[in-house]
């Protein structure tokens, strides 16, 4: 079941996930705060649930979550849906992979085009 999908931000790539709230009681009744994450490359990650208490209570993974966006080269504006399976196992998934293109020649300064899924896990597992 589809917990969340959300296009990054450059926070989200940096410093920590925010998690849309609407996803908050997906998570109300964890009994621990620390989360076991298996990705599309089947690697364990341990994300940190925490709501920041700030103005408006928003939900962060953080642990693990820059090293994970690090490995996996995550940009802003690339796409990931997180989910937890019916065997209660949590998974993150990458849909699209975002680059920008330089189109001077088109007299366009610059651009972002997505890539399709199979494109990037090409990328990816070549990267390995």
């Amino acid at each position: 079941m589809e917990i969340f999908s959300k296009f990054l931000s450059e926070s989200d790539t940096t410093v920590r996930l925010a998690i849309p709230t609407t996803s908050l009681p997906h998570f109300q009744n964890l009994r621990r705060r620390d989360l076991l994450v298996r990705d599309w490359a089947e690697e364990e990650w341990t994300f940190r649930f925490s709501i920041r208490n700030i103005g408006h209570p928003r939900p962060v993974f953080s642990g693990d979550w820059v090293k994970f966006s690090q490995a996996k080269g995550l940009q802003p504006y690339d796409l990931l849906i997180f989910s937890r399976l019916e065997d209660g196992e949590y998974r993150i998934e990458l849909v699209s992979k975002w680059i920008k293109v330089d189109l001077r020649s088109f007299r366009v300064s610059s651009c972002v085009i997505p890539l399709p899924p199979w494109i990037v896990l090409k990328v990816l597992r070549n990267k390995a």
